[in-house]
């Protein structure tokens, strides 16, 4: 009964290590992240960001962050989102992705 407990206590260990150094997406794929996501807006918002050009933005408008998840799981395994921050024509429209997918959390900015 001690060995399987002491394999399963292994088990959780390797699992918790592995989780939480998982490697985090580079500055350069998350902005194309944010691109595509702003491109290709959930269907429920529309065009709603259908003005956004990339070839007219410069890349001191483009401001990135790398920022904590708030629920348990995610402080205790140091999970992180990327916040892309765009300025263009006025507006400014971030992006938050999930650090190690890519995949889209939320977009806010000029709605909310």
């Amino acid at each position: 009964m001690k060995k399987l407990l002491l394999v399963f206590l292994i088990i959780i260990a390797m699992f918790f290590s592995y989780s939480y150094q998982s490697p985090i997406m580079i500055t350069w794929e998350a902005i194309d992240s944010a691109e595509k996501h702003l491109k290709n807006p959930p269907k429920e918002w529309g065009e709603t960001f259908s003005d956004l050009d990339w070839n007219d933005t410069p890349l001191k408008n483009v401001s990135l962050s790398l920022t904590p998840k708030s629920d348990f799981w995610s402080k205790l395994t140091n999970r992180m989102n990327w916040e892309v921050t765009i300025k263009n024509n006025g507006s400014e429209k971030t992006v938050v992705i999930d650090a190690y997918t890519g995949k889209l959390i939320d977009i806010y900015g000029p709605l909310n």
